[in-house]
């Protein structure tokens, strides 16, 4: 993606959020809507005319799960809210339509690159469908208004749920939502990046499906890195090279900034910069990756996998089973000051850098936009 530099000027910044009617699956069906709409999109090897076939395919679904009584559109738009209850923790946020002009205009803050071919899927995957299955996720600094209409949402639907979402109607209290997010003067987006870009690419007069989630509430765990090597690699070299800028030990603490846990040769160390005044992703891509591997270009460089999430250990471990000459890097995981700041500065940190929480399921609620009067069909792909 390119990036405008101008779009991160500092300005009094607002959120412009409207309401919408949600496309939503019976309950039966919330968990297989991944593989129905979303998965045909993701045929290789990847043509044009497969590709074209497997967006008809997913037109062609959509239309058959509303005739089933599958999927329905709600008759009223409103605003929703999400509720998150795990153990020890507790999430709510507000899932509305955000305007695309928002990040266009720079009232959105970035703090993340993209990689250029998951922007270009995602912008044809919504041309080509008319869906957005998922929102993207924004934080932002805690607001008094907004936390009463959550709490009383809440409060007036007591139930015990794991996921639940709840639905404002009621127009003075849209209206009151709508305003209070038009006094936010710090709006950051945490997650899908590529999502708003290919967005933004497709159309960026345009809405899109986005859930608020105060900053306080934010979750951000672990995003890790492995290298694969297209040539097998001296580890000995290696560990020689990292002497030069790291303290390099086999005990565990990484509780410090700048530092890493290290895979190699089959030994898991720990790595401590000598000199780490950066953020632990970006001091890991300009101090090791770059020079020492030649991965000037995560974005598009394929022997860099990023791993994150709650499985992200066992992902390794058969990554690393898979390649035995596979090089990991663990990574303590970002703040989320540390995101607001870096967004703040208009610092764009390399892609992959969070891995944000909640993951909203694909297909809870869709978005259906319009196509402005064009025939879907004959759309051009990229």
């Amino acid at each position: 993606m390119k990036v405008y530099r101008h779009w991160l000027k500092v300005c009094r910044t607002m959120a412009t959020i409207k309401p919408f009617r949600a496309l939503r699956p019976e309950p039966s069906y919330s968990g297989k809507l991944k593989d129905l709409l979303e998965a045909p999109a993701r045929v290789r090897p990847e043509t044009e005319e497969r590709q074209m076939a497997a967006y008809a395919e997913i037109r062609n679904r959509i239309d058959l799960l509303k005739a089933q009584g599958n999927l329905h559109l709600d008759e009223q738009a409103g605003i929703y809210i999400y509720e998150i209850v795990q153990p020890g923790y507790r999430q709510t946020g507000i899932w509305t339509l955000t305007a695309v002009q928002d990040y266009v205009e720079g009232r959105i803050k970035l703090h993340e690159q993209t990689l250029a071919d998951s922007e270009r899927r995602i912008c044809n995957y919504r041309r080509h469908t008319g869906l957005e299955g998922s929102p993207i996720v924004l934080t932002y600094p805690s607001d008094e208004t907004i936390n009463r209409i959550i709490g009383e949402a809440c409060n007036a639907h007591p139930e015990a749920a794991t996921n639940r979402i709840l639905k404002i109607e009621d127009p003075v209290t849209v209206n009151e939502l709508i305003k209070a997010f038009k006094g936010i003067e710090e709006s950051y987006l945490a997650d899908g990046h590529h999502r708003l870009a290919g967005t933004v690419r497709n159309n960026p007069d345009s809405w899109i499906s986005s859930l608020y989630i105060a900053s306080d509430q934010l979750r951000i765990i672990d995003y890790h890195r492995v290298v694969i090597p297209q040539l097998p690699i001296n580890k000995t070299y290696l560990l020689q090279r990292l002497a030069e800028i790291c303290e390099i030990k086999q005990d565990f603490k990484r509780r410090s900034k700048g530092s890493f846990e290290l895979y190699v040769d089959g030994i898991w160390y720990e790595l401590q910069l000598n000199n780490s005044e950066a953020l632990d992703v970006v001091s890991l891509q300009e101090q090791i990756l770059a020079p020492l591997f030649g991965i000037t270009d995560p974005r598009t460089d394929s022997r860099l996998k990023c791993i994150g999430g709650e499985s992200a250990d066992l992902e390794i471990d058969s990554l690393l089973k898979l390649h035995p000459e596979a090089i990991a890097f663990k990574l303590q995981p970002m703040s989320v000051d540390d995101l607001m700041a870096a967004a703040a500065k208009g610092q764009l940190l390399p892609p992959k850098s969070t891995w944000v929480d909640p993951k909203v399921p694909y297909g809870l609620l869709m978005y259906q936009h319009s196509f402005e009067g064009k025939d879907i069909s004959a759309l051009h792909y990229d």
